[in-house]
């Protein structure tokens, strides 16, 4: 099956890409040792397919460049952008333990259900900014509201990588005691989702089992280091 799409179609993907990664600060066509030549759409559903065609420098001391061609991969309709949210609940009366809230999902591509944080895409037709889709996704996934929201990266941070064949970036942020939601948004109907609210310990041996996907395993050391530095929390990794 040919995969291409026509024309314009093509040129407006382009165009959105160019465009997303310019907003968030993604590389352009040039950087230092490669030269990016040409990018076009390969496939477009769920997911887009983007060919990357890159000169690289090759044979001896570099002295030679040759063209390869890459699959890269995106969400050209939420600007290549998402969050990822880690609910930290402080003990009610002082005496408890401070709990998470994670869940657990259907993953089509591991075809299980795996451990994650609430996570979604930013939708530009929706959310004006990372921290409101950030608690879109809190509210949806996680069915909780509120709380005080603390980005775990810098303001003008464009994002942590998704992976290296990966166009996505996404932001992680913490929550402190958020609360339930009695009208939670909607979810997608695919999203089959359960909810867990899990002490610190069985939180690290969710993390250490290889069952919680990579950007809720990174967005989980973030928001133990920024709770440790607030004081929030001694828990620690060793």
């Amino acid at each position: 099956k040919d995969m291409r799409v026509g024309g314009i179609l093509r040129r407006t993907m382009d165009v959105r890409a160019s465009r997303a990664r310019a907003k968030h600060g993604l590389p352009g066509s040039e950087g230092g040792e490669y030269v990016t030549t040409e990018e076009s759409l390969l496939h477009t559903r769920y997911l887009t397919v983007f060919n990357r065609t890159v000169r690289l420098p090759c044979g001896p001391q570099g002295t030679e460049t040759k063209a390869f061609h890459f699959d890269v991969v995106g969400h050209p309709k939420n600007n290549f952008h998402f969050c990822v949210v880690f609910p930290y609940h402080t003990p009610k009366d002082g005496t408890g333990r401070p709990t998470v809230t994670i869940l657990r999902e259907y993953c089509q591509g591991p075809n299980a259900f795996m451990y994650t944080l609430p996570t979604g895409g930013f939708d530009p037709n929706h959310h004006q900014t990372l921290e409101q889709c950030a608690r879109s996704e809190l509210s949806e996934e996680a069915q909780l509201k509120g709380g005080e929201m603390v980005p775990l990266i810098e303001e003008d941070h464009p994002g942590i990588v998704e992976g290296k064949w990966s166009l996505n970036r996404f932001t992680p942020y913490l929550v402190i005691d958020a609360e339930i939601d009695e009208q939670p948004r909607k979810k997608d109907a695919e999203e089959i989702i359960e909810v867990h609210k899990v002490c610190l310990e069985d939180l690290h041996n969710i993390m250490v089992s290889g069952q919680l996907q990579l950007p809720s395993l990174a967005t989980c050391y973030l928001a133990f280091e920024r709770l440790k530095s607030m004081g929030c929390a001694s828990f620690n990794f060793s």
